[in-house]
C-alpha cells in the first residue's frame, strides 16, 4: 500500500504529463518510485524522476491498459 503523499505525488505526476482523460493512460505509484502506463509513444522527453523518485515508463500499452480498465 503507498502512502497519500504518494498517491498525492502520483496524481500531480499526472496531471503534469496531462494523463486526465482516462484514456490516454495513467500513474501508478509504488513505494520504489512511480511507473506511468502511455497508449502511444510519448512525444517529449522522458522523465527520469519525479519527487526524487525513479519515474519507470511502460510505452505502447494496449487501450484497455492505458484506461485501466
Amino acid at each position: 500500500m503507498t502512502s497519500d503523499y504518494m498517491q498525492q505525488q502520483a496524481e500531480m505526476l499526472a496531471q503534469h504529463l496531462r494523463l486526465t482523460d482516462g484514456k490516454s493512460g495513467y500513474v501508478e505509484a509504488s513505494a520504489e518510485g512511480f511507473d506511468v502506463f502511455i497508449r502511444k509513444k510519448w512525444p517529449g522527453k522522458l522523465l527520469a524522476s519525479w519527487d526524487g523518485m525513479p519515474v519507470e515508463w511502460h510505452l505502447n500499452v494496449g487501450t484497455h491498459k492505458a484506461a485501466r480498465r
